[in-house]
């Protein structure tokens, strides 16, 4: 009798938690938290204050995000000159500021987010994978930016 309740439990708890979509809470070397998106990975990368990151299961992308080591005393005047010289759009989520633009070159399409969260400031790139049509693109556009609100430094 005991066996059989012990096993229903374990059975319940397996279902249970296979049905929850699992959080990828990422915390960088460099002082900096996020949440990835499920099957979300880091890759080794050998650029300086970098974090890489790509779907495990199918690669639409690989997002970079890199920590600089800029001092900006007027964190506004440093972004307004972003946007003004790479004609970008002006972010302005919960506790980050920022520009965001598109560069193509060569049929590649990269996507820039230059962020500033808690004075420190970020240039984080997405450069587009193996999708097909805008809509797919957009959708891991969102993704990805939906990843980069989650951005905190510790």
């Amino acid at each position: 009798m005991k066996i059989v309740q012990i096993l229903s439990i374990l059975i319940l708890l397996i279902f249970n938690n296979c049905s929850k979509k699992m959080e990828n809470n990422f915390n960088s070397e460099y002082n900096y938290s996020l949440k990835l998106p499920e099957n979300w990975n880091e890759y080794e990368t050998e650029e300086k204050s970098t974090n890489a990151f790509f779907d495990t299961i199918k690669w639409t992308g690989n997002l970079r995000i890199t920590l600089m080591n800029y001092n900006i005393d007027n964190p506004d005047n440093f972004l307004n000159k972003i946007l003004i010289e790479k004609e970008g759009e002006n972010i302005n989520w919960k506790n980050i500021r920022g520009i965001y633009y598109v560069e193509t070159k060569n049929n590649e399409e990269m996507n820039y987010w230059y962020l500033i969260e808690n004075n420190k400031f970020f240039i984080c790139s997405f450069l587009v994978g193996n999708l097909k049509g805008k809509k797919e693109i957009e959708n891991e556009l969102i993704k990805v930016e939906n990843t980069l609100k989650t951005l905190k430094t510790k």
